[in-house]
């Protein structure tokens, strides 16, 4: 049932992204297993309060206190609930407690599924912001297991599949989509190997100051891939992205970033720190949106 709902998900995305030109289309993998909040639309515009939102229901209130809280069980029991009454907003949250597992034992297969549920429900015509934000970061987690395969969730690597779901959440300004589009493009995966447009949508996703995409950017200029090699770049790629996490949510970006800094000159660290100033000051982080749910 799931994979039909999937299958029928694809169809549509590919319909609606049929007439885009290519200019509209325009580090490690598992990075972007980390939960993105983001808002469609304009960047500079506030993450909304969850509380507010019409479809939040008493279950779902009292799951999110509880998921808040740290008490996992309860607020699984509660979403879990809210979920079997078809609330999209439960099986989005339960997607990330199986997928990270977060209070129970990972397990993809479940968060696949959960994840599959909200995609089904997109609807390019929803009018409803918060509806539309949590359909379209579903679209990516599901694009994620296609995009790396997973045995675990019985979902076969299927690149084109995941490009068309990651370019129709691009056009949302999903910053996760814009990455893995990025590294797809670098590496020919799906599409024609186009590094340069590789290139461009990791850039857009480092505007939103996500994370993996900074570190990325950092790891090109490092090696001189691509772009030419130039280590006070790199630096300063990553001075932005430790800015915009924590160390027990990305902690290989701390370790590189250090690694990197004991290879270089005080100067070179000081032109960085400047570099990255400059950027952070033109494309200040949101903080709201660089958070775990809650």
């Amino acid at each position: 049932m799931l994979a039909r709902g999937v299958v029928a998900t694809v169809a549509v995305i590919a319909a609606c992204f049929a007439g885009f030109s290519d200019s509209a289309r325009a580090a490690d993998d598992d990075w972007t297993s980390d939960f993105y909040s983001y808002l469609p639309a304009a960047p500079d515009i506030k993450a909304p309060d969850l509380d507010f939102i019409p479809f939040w229901t008493d279950d779902l209130k009292k799951a999110k206190r509880a998921y808040k809280d740290g008490d996992f069980d309860k607020a699984r029991k509660f979403f879990e609930r809210a979920s079997d009454d078809n609330n999209i907003v439960a099986d989005w949250y339960l997607g990330h407690m199986y997928r990270l597992g977060r209070g129970v034992q990972r397990d993809d297969a479940k968060a696949f599924s959960y994840y599959g549920r909200v995609a089904d429900a997109f609807d390019s015509e929803e009018s409803d912001q918060n509806r539309l934000r949590i359909m379209v970061d579903a679209l990516v987690r599901v694009a994620d297991y296609y995009r790396t395969g997973s045995k675990a969730a019985g979902v076969p690597q299927n690149f084109d599949r995941a490009s068309r779901i990651y370019r129709l959440a691009a056009t949302y300004g999903h910053p996760a989509s814009q990455y893995a589009l990025g590294l797809m493009a670098m590496k020919g995966q799906g599409m024609r190997k186009q590094p340069e447009q590789g290139l461009r949508w990791l850039l857009a996703a480092a505007k939103k100051r996500y994370a993996p995409a900074e570190a990325a950017l950092g790891d090109l200029y490092w090696k001189g891939e691509i772009v030419r090699r130039d280590r006070t770049r790199a630096i300063m790629w990553y001075l932005l992205a430790r800015s915009t996490t924590r160390p027990g949510e990305r902690p290989e970006i701390y370790d590189r970033l250090d690694k990197m800094l004991s290879e270089t000159s005080e100067a070179e660290r000081l032109e960085a720190e400047a570099r990255a100033t400059v950027w952070a000051d033109q494309y200040p982080a949101d903080d709201e949106a660089n958070q775990q749910p809650e």
